[in-house]
């Protein structure tokens, strides 16, 4: 034991880095078995908007959404899934594609929308980048 103690003592900086990481791996494994949506890649998300007439929302914001978009998109900025909720009601018998630049406000929209009832909600994972990596085509205005 004592020559873990001296090992850590002499290399403190390491031992810091180790714990950080640590955590870090932690923190991303008890956020994935948490999610209540599944995130779904570019090919999954197309298959799923085929073969369930799935919803693809877009949470980004209007000049975002001009600048480039996945096909059939409806532009529903994030701010307006929190300040209106009712404005998914519509689509409570389809399955809800949530999209966004990389990933974050999708989750937080599939979050809000978890809460009000609706049972299929997922996001693409990575967002519009992994979709572009992906070379899937997009509408641009």
């Amino acid at each position: 034991m004592d020559i873990y103690l001296e090992f850590i003592g002499n290399n403190i900086l390491l031992f810091i880095a180790l714990l950080v990481i640590l955590l870090l791996l932690s923190q991303s494994i008890f956020s994935d078995l948490t999610r209540k949506h599944k995130l779904l890649s570019a090919p999954e998300a197309i298959d799923l908007i085929n073969k369930q007439n799935a919803v693809i929302i877009d949470t980004r914001t209007k000049s975002e959404f001009d600048a480039g978009h996945i096909a059939d998109a409806v532009l529903l900025p994030l701010p307006d899934i929190q300040s209106k909720p009712d404005t998914l009601n519509k689509y409570s018998d389809q399955p809800v594609l949530f999209y966004c630049k990389s990933g974050p406000r999708a989750d937080d929209a599939c979050k809000k929308l978890l809460k009000q009832g609706h049972g299929h909600v997922f996001a693409l994972r990575g967002g519009l980048q992994a979709w572009q990596e992906a070379n899937m085509p997009l509408i641009k205005k």
